[in-house]
């Protein structure tokens, strides 16, 4: 279990940072350990009665802390019995309480016998090391309270725009649900839990909401007799901290827009406060339809300015100081570009397919055409963006790994010419001792020295001749 993992999962997370660590499993692991230790030093050296004052010191020190966690513990634990009877809990008073036995009254007396002592030490001992061994392997169990599902938030924006987009009743919804009128509503917070009452007041099927909402990972749009539906991703959120794609679904009829989405949206708001003359001729969902798809698409080229921003502060980075950082950095900046490479693939194909008329929204003549083929060029444009700036991020991945395994290879040279050169004077005194005087080579000192300096003079000029020093 990871570090971080074990401060997490335990009891000990309103405290002060440091008390955290000093009472955290790790930390208590290592004290378990010297504390075994500790007592198995008088079981094997002959120690004074200074050493052993001082053994009992570090030990009862260590004793105090493990009980103080075990007591914090044990106070904010949620189900005190289950507490008590987790095995781990178990080893963890063992260790607390077999110290604390030969305190008590009448027994010192007779833990004066070794065997007896002895006996005890090593259930200690025994004790600790698996407190010890807890680290790698024990899980502590934690109550989490499960979170209660956000409410649906419903907006609604009438066709005239007026005061612009409003707060609704869920009521309203499904009462204007019966009799569709000139009208978008937007559902947000929308989930599993809730599908079947969205698809009651909607009168759209679960199925179908289910299908292009949740059961898709692509833009697509499709046109049925009632309603063209529309899926798309909403890149929110920083490069910094995380990119969250939002799904919005848009179902848009002969009068009315209805959008459904996962979590909430401003997406209505940015609509309504948008000045579109060109548009303002075509019909009310046509309008509607078109901004919805030029904030995607806005949103997208935000988020495509952000990568590019990202590669170049990279690409600043010295290629010979190549930290872990850095390919953190660049494998997340990869994965993202990944993502925005495939929804805008996919959503270069549904604006190809409304500006090329394969698909028609609702009551759409051909006033939308030009603009969906201005929306549908950016799109063309921002994908060759993200695939020249995909290629950039693997490049320059490869050019640090190569950089990197350069550096590794040049110490790896340098390694195995040291090696080379230490092999002939251990060679050449393994054969002839360390001690010359009485063999029965006719040898002397700086014959053998002056012997061993040539072969690694040599021996190095054929490394540099190959340019393994350079």
């Amino acid at each position: 279990m990871e570090y971080s993992n074990l401060l997490n999962t335990s009891a000990l997370r309103g405290l002060n940072p440091v008390l955290r660590v000093v009472l955290g499993e790790v930390f208590l692991g290592f004290l378990a350990i010297v504390s075994a230790a500790l007592t198995l030093i008088p079981m094997l050296f002959n120690t004074t009665p200074q050493a052993d004052a001082l053994l009992g010191v570090g030990q009862w020190s260590i004793i105090l802390l493990f009980a103080v966690e075990y007591g914090i513990d044990l106070a904010r634990a949620s189900s005190k019995r289950r507490f008590l009877l987790n095995p781990w809990r178990v080893v963890d008073a063992a260790t607390i309480l077999i110290p604390l036995v030969t305190l008590l009254p009448g027994v010192s007396e007779v833990l004066r016998s070794s065997p007896v002592l002895r006996l005890v030490r090593l259930a200690r001992v025994l004790a600790l090391g698996v407190r010890a061994s807890g680290v790698m392997t024990r899980e502590e169990t934690t109550t989490v309270a499960p979170h209660a599902p956000d409410p649906m938030l419903v907006r609604m924006l009438t066709a005239s725009g007026g005061a612009g987009p409003r707060p609704a009743t869920w009521d309203e919804f499904v009462q204007w649900a019966k009799h569709p009128g000139r009208e978008w509503y937007s559902i947000a917070n929308v989930g599993h839990h809730n599908l079947s009452e969205v698809a009651g007041a909607s009168g759209i099927p679960r199925e179908f909401i289910a299908a292009h909402l949740f059961g898709t990972s692509y833009p697509h749009i499709d046109a049925t007799d009632r309603y063209v539906s529309l899926f798309v991703w909403l890149a929110e959120g920083s490069l910094d901290k995380q990119i969250y794609r939002n799904g919005l679904l848009l179902l848009a009829s002969d009068t009315s827009v209805v959008t459904f989405s996962r979590r909430p949206v401003l997406l209505m708001e940015k609509i309504a406060g948008r000045a579109a003359s060109e548009l303002a001729a075509l019909p009310f969902p046509v309008r509607m339809a078109c901004q919805f798809l030029k904030t995607v698409l806005e949103a997208d080229e935000t988020l495509v300015g952000r990568l590019e921003d990202e590669l170049g502060k990279l690409e600043e980075l010295p290629v010979r100081e190549s930290r872990q950082q850095f390919f953190e950095r660049t494998f997340r900046l990869k994965k993202e570009l990944s993502a925005a490479q495939s929804d805008l693939w996919r959503l270069r194909g549904v604006l190809k397919a409304l500006a090329e008329s394969h698909v028609k929204l609702p009551g759409s003549g051909a006033g939308e055409l030009p603009f969906l083929r201005e929306l549908s060029d950016t799109a063309e444009y921002l994908y060759e963006t993200v695939n020249n700036v995909r290629e950039g991020v693997l490049s320059l991945i490869e050019l640090h790994l190569n950089v990197v395994s350069f550096e590794m290879n040049r110490v790896m040279r340098v390694l195995a010419v040291v090696s080379v050169l230490g092999l002939i004077p251990a060679v050449v005194g393994g054969l002839l001792g360390m001690n010359l005087a009485g063999n029965p080579w006719p040898l002397t000192l700086p014959q053998v020295t002056f012997a061993v300096g040539t072969a690694m003079v040599t021996c190095l000029y054929f490394f540099v001749v190959k340019g393994w020093l350079r």
